[in-house]
């Protein structure tokens, strides 16, 4: 196994798809189903070949709540013998119980020293002190370099920019994956600003977790996306054009690009992310998660994701041969 290895938040720039995991069809109940490596070898052919700065496993797209302990730590394993330093891994290695993230990123570092993403705290909720002293313990703790994910709409515990900057005082907590509204005029938009500017010049990087809003973070001095749409290759080469695109100064090219993804982005988050990659790839789901075609008006939005295939994103053909 070859790693490349993040090691500041200067690497954090790019295309970074968040890795979706299939399953085998081989659990009629969708309780222990098998991973499907070989259709994950060729996803993540498909977007390093699209020009992806690095890959995710083992993350929210990738069905970490539901997978087996063990079955992560697989996953994870995989992607970097896989990959075999063709591109950056970042492990998903994320808990609301410090103990139990410590955990996960000391059995991550036994497979490879990689960067790691950490969500918020979830459910438990704690306050600004409590998500302040949890990532600075995982760092002293594991010397890992860790991604903050910041992602209130699924944890309902959101980092303040307060906590963020001092945050980014840490020499092993290198960025910040955003997902929440920052985008002109909205909700978290001068907080992410903020965070941004207050941030310049440490070793920290904000990177986008909207896929809508990845133009925006660039302008606003974001530097890179955590992208759930970018498994789909077609949209990650979307992505990397609109990063190039801005990189050259072509602000217009780059929001012409990001309206461009946006049938890519309706498809991936027509029910709620990862259920509608399980369509896109053919690939049933670990319970609770259903297909899209067992929800409300599920035929109608299958019929939407199909077309998509057809049309646009045709390298997702071979799945449904």
């Amino acid at each position: 196994m070859v790693t490349m290895q993040i090691t500041n938040a200067s690497q954090l720039t790019g295309v970074f798809p968040a890795l979706f995991t299939p399953l085998k069809n081989d659990d009629p109940k969708n309780l222990r189903n098998s991973i499907d490596y070989k259709k994950m070898g060729q996803m993540i052919d498909d977007v390093i070949a699209a020009g992806a700065s690095g890959v995710l496993p083992a993350v929210t797209t990738g069905q970490s709540a539901t997978v087996s302990p063990q079955q992560h730590l697989d996953i994870i394993k995989f992607t970097l013998d896989y990959v075999d330093g063709r591109v950056p891994v970042i492990a998903g290695a994320g808990s609301n119980c410090t103990r139990e993230s410590i955990e996960m990123i000391e059995n991550v570092l036994k497979i490879a020293p990689v960067a790691v993403l950490c969500v918020t705290g979830y459910y438990n909720n704690p306050p600004q002190e409590g998500l302040l002293k949890h990532y600075q313990t995982l760092s002293s703790e594991t010397g890992a370099k860790i991604v903050i994910y910041n992602v209130p709409g699924r944890t309902s515990s959101y980092v303040h920019p307060d906590t963020l900057i001092a945050l980014a005082e840490d020499k092993n907590i290198i960025g910040l994956k955003q997902a929440v509204e920052f985008g002109f005029g909205e909700k978290f938009h001068e907080d992410t600003m903020r965070v941004i500017k207050e941030t310049k010049g440490k070793d920290f990087a904000v990177m986008s977790g909207e896929d809508g809003l990845f133009a925006d973070l660039l302008e606003m001095g974001g530097t890179g996306i955590v992208s759930a749409t970018g498994n789909i290759p077609e949209a990650c080469k979307t992505f990397v054009d609109l990063y190039k695109a801005f990189q050259a100064g072509d602000k217009d090219k780059a929001h012409n690009l990001q309206k461009a993804a946006r049938d890519y982005i309706d498809a991936t988050f027509c029910r709620k992310n990862p259920i509608p990659l399980g369509t896109l790839f053919n690939s049933p789901l670990f319970q609770p998660l259903v297909s899209v075609k067992d929800t409300a008006n599920g035929a109608d939005a299958v019929a939407r994701i199909m077309k998509l295939i057809d049309e646009k994103a045709t390298s997702l053909k071979k799945y449904h041969a």
